[in-house]
């Protein structure tokens, strides 16, 4: 039997898994709902039909895009690594510092690649639950780096799938008595109003991942980056894989943030967009709403089918156990009228 020779420890291991469904309104993988800017689309055209080079391998080093990221961010080329979103950087992080029995400090409720990938990476994921209200207790998760000495410390600001962040005073706060690597994983960071990218100027040992997934809308094209000391960055390049990124991704990605200005109208709509949606919801009886900085709100119901109520009138989001009488569901922010049929269907099945 083939299951006789995988590893003891992935015999019973679920890997990560959303199903692909066609869906009327899409609010459960929080992408944003814009496409490719017209001076992309543009740009993208004219590459097609004057300068295409697919025929080729990409650069592997992702030249352009790196210096374009560094110049965005006031750094240097070195301080900068392209992966295949910024799961692929996790995996490689942890691929360079984790030996087999090795602990991941990490929050919960979070992201829950952060413990898969330690598992595939032969580690063990030490868990930090967080506050009542979802807030994080830096306190905390001093103290479980001091009991289990990791090789490794993960935060999620703003977090996966809470929306809450966690502040830079207390993320250097941890650094000043944490010693390990530090991955600060800034996914929705351009929702947010401050970043830990200053940060790795002063603390070698942090380094922040961000992706174009989410506020750039090229979650279909795969591109996350890194941004830490010279150190760092030498580090996690020793498990890159080489080609990681097509040209594709690599020219759209340096492109996307040439036009920041077009993205960044649509990330203060985005935003706006979310505080009205938590204004509403606040409105509905019987849920339970949690404040966000990312392009997402997390609520909390009793009614443990509300997501299959959502479902049947083709509003699909992401839904979670809760305690033993509550269902949790994160919901995307998308377009206005996209978050006003939400609202009038909450209000409906409620």
């Amino acid at each position: 039997m083939i299951k006789d020779y995988i590893r003891k420890e992935l015999r019973d291991f679920k890997p990560y898994h959303t199903p692909f469904i066609p869906q009327k309104i899409k609010l459960d993988a929080n992408e944003s709902p814009f496409g490719l800017s017209g001076n992309v689309k543009e740009k993208l055209i004219n590459w097609v039909k004057e300068r295409e080079n697919l025929n080729f391998y990409p650069d592997t080093d992702s030249t352009e895009l790196r210096r374009t990221i560094a110049s965005y961010w006031n750094l240097n080329m070195e301080n900068i690594i392209l992966g295949v979103g910024s799961d692929q950087l996790i995996d490689c992080m942890m691929k360079v510092f984790l030996d087999p029995k090795d602990k991941v400090v990490m929050p919960t409720p979070s992201f829950s690649m952060y413990s898969q990938t330690t598992i595939l990476n032969h580690g063990i994921p030490i868990e930090v639950e967080l506050n009542e209200d979802y807030t994080y207790s830096w306190e905390n998760i001093i103290k479980a780096c001091r009991r289990n000495n990791p090789k490794l410390l993960i935060l999620c600001s703003p977090n996966n799938p809470t929306g809450n962040i966690l502040s830079k005073v207390h993320i250097e706060e941890i650094a000043k008595n944490v010693d390990c690597p530090i991955l600060v994983d800034e996914a929705y960071g351009e929702f947010a109003d401050e970043t830990g990218i200053e940060l790795i100027n002063e603390y070698p040992n942090i380094v922040i991942f961000r992706t174009f997934s989410k506020a750039y809308g090229l979650a279909g094209l795969r591109v996350g980056y890194g941004i830490g000391s010279k150190e760092m960055i030498d580090a996690i390049y020793l498990t890159k894989p080489p080609y990681n990124l097509s040209t594709l991704s690599q020219k759209i990605a340096t492109w996307v943030l040439e036009d920041a200005k077009s993205y960044k109208k649509r990330i203060s709509y985005l935003k706006n967009e979310r505080d009205d949606l938590l204004e509403e919801l606040k409105k509905i009886p019987d849920i339970k709403v949690s404040p966000s900085d990312a392009n997402f709100i997390l609520i909390e119901t009793r009614d443990l089918n509300l997501d299959k109520k959502l479902e049947k009138r083709g509003i699909f989001v992401r839904s979670f156990k809760g305690n033993q009488n509550s269902l949790l569901l994160r919901i995307t922010v998308g377009y206005k009228e996209q978050n006003k049929m939400l609202i009038d269907a909450l209000k409906s099945v409620l």
